[in-house]
């Protein structure tokens, strides 16, 4: 097939985009949360300002829609805020991107503070002193570095009948001859995080099921595996269940258009299912009574502290929320005249990082647009 050359007849201007955003950011996007980073370097190019009523209005959906793509993409390290002397809010920063093998969000994103922050929460009008729940499987497991492959070392890698059959097995299923850089994720996954043959299968027939017929994609997701401990096909699948069970249903009630959840979703997912015990029909009740309270800004984060109140009181069942509920409105209603109004049930302090992008829909709904 002859090649092509792209090329233009006027003089039109053109916005650069960084590969490690197509390569590893776009992938797992949302395609609204894309098309809002994508004008944002637009306006980047052209120094242009601009309110969130002319971003919502260019692409014909609500401001709330854009705040959650900028609250998104924050969540991402890919974007943060700018605040004026007065706290105001007055700008937004792109920031630099990176491949993802260097993972540099790990130390500094919300998955650090999940581990180590402790923070106030105010449930039923209970103080509670509290941290985050452990991310020790996610965070504390160091995965090995990812070596440039020599020609020798790839072609030595022929001989080797195992890997052969998952080469063949990823070109039949994916529909496509898988490239150097794809060797290099395959064996990466295969020499370096140690997964067996029958792991390994699982994994493509996963990514394929996913529709994500990506060797970098497959990659992440063998980490993010790798991070958990999980070594057989059996763990694989039991966590793909819970892990997709419970997604579907907070992804639902959030409104989130992603067939795949972050690393500190799924850390959020497992400390529930997994250290809290809770079932699904009791996470997504807690997803349901967030909506109520926060219909407009509910997130994982504010879901994780009605289900942390929960644990800590034994709840197991919804007769149990109910009893809750009921002791704390007698609890309340046993408070003497003058003292402060009780705060609603599910309503709690969250960390300094989800504050910042709870508040900045109103910063950008109230000052912006103004």
């Amino acid at each position: 097939m002859k090649t092509i050359t792209i090329s233009t007849e006027n003089s039109e201007t053109y916005s650069s985009i960084s590969n490690f955003f197509i390569d590893y950011y776009m992938t797992d996007a949302n395609g609204e949360f894309v098309k809002v980073y994508l004008y944002l370097v637009r306006l980047l190019s052209n120094n242009t300002s601009i309110t969130v009523a002319e971003i919502a209005d260019h692409f014909n959906l609500t401001e709330n829609d854009i705040c959650r793509a900028i609250k998104y993409w924050i969540g991402q390290n890919v974007l943060k805020l700018n605040y004026d002397g007065k706290g105001n809010l007055s700008g937004i920063v792109l920031l630099p991107l990176y491949p993802a093998q260097n993972e540099p969000k790990l130390s500094s994103d919300a998955v650090s503070i999940l581990r180590t922050t402790a923070v106030n929460a105010e449930i039923g009008n209970t103080p509670i002193e509290r941290a985050q729940p452990e991310i020790s499987n996610t965070v504390g497991i160091i995965t090995p570095v990812k070596h440039k492959l020599s020609k020798a070392a790839i072609d030595a890698k022929q001989s080797d009948d195992d890997w052969s059959d998952i080469v063949y097995q990823v070109e039949t299923l994916f529909g496509k001859q898988i490239s150097a850089s794809d060797t290099e994720s395959l064996m990466y996954i295969y020499d370096d995080l140690k997964f067996n043959v029958e792991l390994f299968e699982y994994l493509i027939e996963y990514c394929t099921t996913m529709n994500k017929k990506n060797c970098r994609y497959m990659e992440a997701v063998a980490i993010a595996w790798y991070k958990d401990g999980i070594k057989t096909r059996q763990q694989a699948k039991e966590q793909s269940v819970i892990t997709h069970g419970i997604t579907k249903i907070v992804f639902k009630a959030l409104g989130i258009r992603r067939a795949y959840p972050t690393n500190i979703e799924v850390a959020y997912i497992n400390t529930w299912s997994k250290d809290f015990g809770f079932s699904s029909q009791l996470i997504e009740h807690a997803c349901n009574r967030a909506i109520e309270a926060r219909p407009s800004s509910a997130n994982f984060a504010y879901i994780n502290g009605i289900l942390e109140n929960w644990h800590k009181n034994g709840v197991k069942t919804i007769d149990d929320i109910n009893k809750l509920d009921a002791e704390f409105i007698t609890r309340n209603s046993r408070k003497k005249a003058g003292t402060s109004a009780a705060v609603n049930f599910n309503n709690f302090k969250q960390t300094r990082l989800d504050n910042e992008l709870t508040e900045m829909e109103d910063l950008f709904l109230k000052e912006v647009n103004q």
